[in-house]
């Protein structure tokens, strides 16, 4: 009687203990699993942190976006001039600037050059323009091209807009000469199309000027 008394009660103590291991096992499993979740908030936060629109800000890129400057610029010269985008400068550019160079020297053409950050013409341009009219009224059937030009300083839009400044200055000196409005085209390049490359005073005075070129008839 006390052998099968302590053989149930060994029973009894046995299934205990399996309980409790189970319930052992199943505690740690969900420590584990619970633990495995917790990363998950970090992750996404980094890839909030990581996100390209966080990187970008602060990239030189944006400095270029603001420009939209650039793009109002651009709205404020195409208020009655075209304003011609930047060509690669290959071969071919070149080759194109020495024709122009060429019909502008055939027709007997000086350009009008400025002082930094301006657009008054000076006299030696005054001068220069008048025997521009002269041919161009003796010419009748020719048209003229005026590209505003501006050395490399200060931001695209606001050359823009000095180019614009400059070639409509040229124009409208060689209208009051009597040179038919209708005639004349303006066009602003900015600082797209130096004349020279090199960063120096000399160089920044060549490239600001009134181009005219000899547009067809």
């Amino acid at each position: 009687m006390h052998t099968c008394t302590r053989t149930v009660t060994m029973v009894g103590l046995l299934g205990l203990v399996a309980l409790v291991g189970a319930g052992c096992s199943k505690s740690i499993q969900s420590d584990v699993g619970s633990k495995s979740f917790e990363p998950a908030p970090s992750q996404s936060k980094s890839a909030g942190q990581d996100a390209p629109v966080s990187q970008f800000g602060s990239l030189p890129g944006d400095s270029n976006g603001k420009s939209s400057g650039k793009g109002s610029g651009e709205e404020r010269v195409s208020e009655g001039v075209a304003v011609a985008k930047a060509e690669s400068s290959g071969s071919s550019r070149q080759q194109e600037m020495q024709q122009e160079a060429a019909a502008t020297a055939e027709a007997g053409l000086d350009d009008v050059f400025f002082a930094y950050d301006s657009w008054k013409l000076s006299e030696d341009g005054k001068q220069a323009l008048s025997k521009d009219a002269e041919w161009l009224k003796t010419n009748g059937s020719q048209k003229l091209a005026v590209e505003g030009h501006c050395d490399e300083r200060g931001t695209q839009a606001y050359n823009l807009v000095l180019g614009q400044k400059r070639a409509k200055a040229v124009r409208n000196y060689l209208v009051e000469l009597g040179v038919a409005g209708n005639r004349i085209t303006i066009v602003s390049y900015g600082k797209d199309r130096p004349f020279c490359k090199e960063s120096n005073e000399s160089c920044y005075q060549r490239n600001r000027r009134g181009h005219l070129v000899v547009s067809g008839k």
